[in-house]
């Protein structure tokens, strides 16, 4: 049986190091997809000359109908898909010139909504005792919200897919009011769409533990990329071996990794900047 591993927003930066480690490491195919086909060709190309061998198929994560279309061919290619890793982000950096609400929305839509709509479309392809890694952010940790009464709502092992829904409505809600910093959920939309990406992982993780599907988040590091104008203090190629790490070692569920292979709480205080006395 042919063990397959997807990895989303693949072709450049954190994902195509993601790829790249996989296909080193891993008996099986490795997916590299991504929105743009000609760019996620290319980058197949450069992993094809250093010998690596990973099959590409365009995906948009933010577009229903492909989705489907990548759900489908998954489904009729293979008896199952053994390896996900949500790799597809996107970040208003702060001198970005689009609104408030622009950028809250899209932030939302593309790294929370559009990751949690792939994820269930893929969950009955997945094999039991499959692996999904969410790749998350410093942001992502739950002291990153002000108000200790939506910290209690999103972190409560009671919350539903449904709930946590509501709640990042509720914070769009808040900034199209400009009442985002009154109602306690701080000034960034990024910080929003990480940790509810972290809530997702944890409450996935309770869902489908009965199947034996672990499910983990991983912070890994300030990465230097496109999508930070090559700021970040972590090459690629360093950053992508927490998640893969996560997906190819026997590792229990609902961790939150570290860039340094550290597991934090999610909760309590703000770990950035004690862990091995880094900056992280």
């Amino acid at each position: 049986m042919t063990q397959v591993a997807i990895v989303t927003g693949a072709n450049k930066g954190l994902g195509l190091a993601i790829v790249k480690l996989l296909c080193e490491r891993f008996d099986g195919t490795v997916y590299l997809t991504s929105r743009d086909e000609k760019r996620g060709q290319n980058a197949c190309e450069e992993l094809n000359q250093q010998g690596l061998t990973p099959k590409y198929y365009q995906l948009d994560v933010t577009d229903s109908e492909s989705v489907i279309r990548f759900r489908d061919y998954m489904k009729n290619t293979y008896e199952g898909i053994d390896i996900l890793i949500n790799n597809a982000g996107i970040l208003f950096l702060k001198d970005a010139k689009e609104p408030k609400t622009y950028q809250a929305e899209q932030t939302i839509f593309v790294n929370f909504t559009s990751l949690v709509n792939f994820t269930e479309a893929m969950l009955p392809l997945t094999k039991d005792g499959g692996k999904i890694v969410n790749i998350s952010s410093s942001s992502g940790h739950l002291s990153r919200i002000p108000s200790q009464e939506i910290r209690e709502k999103i972190s409560s092992p009671e919350l539903t897919l449904e709930g946590l829904r509501r709640l990042t409505d509720l914070y769009l809600d808040a900034v199209k009011r400009n009442k985002e910093m009154e109602e306690g959920w701080g000034e960034s939309p990024y910080v929003v769409s990480k940790v509810a990406v972290n809530a997702y992982t944890f409450l996935l993780h309770r869902r489908l533990k009965s199947r034996g599907i672990i499910v983990n988040c991983v912070h890994p590091g300030y990465v230097m990329s496109d999508m930070t104008h090559g700021a970040g203090d972590v090459s690629p190629a360093a950053a992508a071996e927490h998640p893969v790490r996560l997906a190819l070692e026997p590792q229990a569920g609902g961790l939150y990794m570290w860039r340094n292979g550290t597991t934090v709480p999610w909760g309590g205080p703000d770990p950035r900047g004690y862990i091995d006395g880094k900056p992280v």
